[in-house]
């Protein structure tokens, strides 16, 4: 599990590079993305900014909108208008003036979305499609609930129809939520739930993407080339893709297809369900597999091992919340 360490450090090593702007001078958000090896990431970058332990050690205020804007503050506009004046930045109508001259672009950085990027690829090559053909008895749903600083997870155990056992397990939340990178912030509790079940596992229904991702390798299809369990991916949004067919109570399933290929289905089950949800296969499953599989559990719009998952994250949070 190479990505454990760049994960572990993930947030120790964006207080660093903020750390880098110096006296005077000022970054931005997207800026700061691209020092960690990906735009994407801008949104993470404001968060993290908000929750920075360390301040005023690491100086959050210097960071600003590519347009010269202030953006925000946790202690306010105001307060971080004052902090960069006394550092001799001139702000004018709440724009930074010469703001060109003072832009700091020139982090020195090991670019740790790039590493995980590169592993989420080499993932990619051991995904199997293959239907399997082994029993399907026992099948799992997980999820997971977040309460800053703590993630909460969930595994809704299932056998023959019937839910049979509910684990549930905690951790600090040390990756921040980045499009497209949600295994490197969720895989690890999951494999923590995972670990907890003294019995096989046929198949693992995740909230989250298999193959329905634009680098073709979503939460599902790293949590089952991880732990060689056939898995399915189910979310709720379109990641990407084209739906080739509207679906409705008449029709209940499309393809989803990119570029012309096959990457997943559109599935609306349950009389109250408005919106469909998107299946993919994770690993060791196929595109049929997954949706039948999906629709036989699905009572209403989420299948009941992840909304029973969902559920009971959901519930450990507000309980020890």
């Amino acid at each position: 599990m190479e990505y454990l360490q760049v994960v572990d450090d993930f947030r120790e090593n964006f207080y660093a590079l903020v750390s880098q702007i110096p006296e005077g001078r000022v970054s931005t958000y997207g800026l700061l993305a691209e020092a960690l090896g990906d735009k994407i990431a801008s949104r993470a970058v404001g968060k993290m900014l908000n929750q920075n332990p360390y301040a005023p050690k690491v100086p959050c205020h210097r960071v600003v909108r590519s347009d010269g804007t202030l953006g925000g503050f946790a202690k306010g506009k105001d307060e971080k208008e004052d902090l960069l004046e006394k550092e001799g930045v001139k702000i004018k109508e709440g724009n930074v003036k010469n703001f060109e001259e003072i832009l700091f672009s020139d982090f020195d950085s090991n670019l740790p979305l790039k590493k995980l990027r590169q592993i989420q690829l080499s993932v990619k090559k051991q995904i199997s499609l293959q239907e399997f053909q082994n029993k399907r008895d026992k099948i799992a749903g997980v999820d997971v609930s977040y309460s800053y600083p703590k993630a909460y997870g969930a595994l809704s155990l299932w056998e023959e129809g019937e839910e049979i056992k509910l684990f549930t397990a905690q951790s600090e939340i040390k990756f921040p939520y980045i499009p497209t990178y949600l295994a490197f912030r969720e895989l690890p509790l999951f494999l923590k739930l995972l670990d907890k079940i003294n019995t096989e596992i046929d198949v693992v229904m995740v909230d989250g993407n298999g193959i329905l991702h634009p680098q073709g390798v979503g939460l599902a299809s790293h949590l089952g080339v991880e732990t060689g369990t056939p898995t399915i991916g189910i979310a709720k949004s379109k990641l990407c893709g084209q739906l080739v067919e509207e679906v409705n109570q008449n029709d209940r399933v499309s393809e989803v297809r990119e570029n012309g290929k096959l990457i997943g289905h559109a599935v609306l089950e349950g009389d109250r369900a408005k919106n469909p949800i998107y299946v993919s296969p994770g690993h060791h499953v196929s595109h049929h597999q997954a949706v039948e599989i999906v629709r036989e559990y699905c009572k209403y719009k989420m299948p009941e091992p992840v909304r029973r998952a969902h559920i009971e994250a959901k519930k450990r949070r507000k309980k020890v919340g």
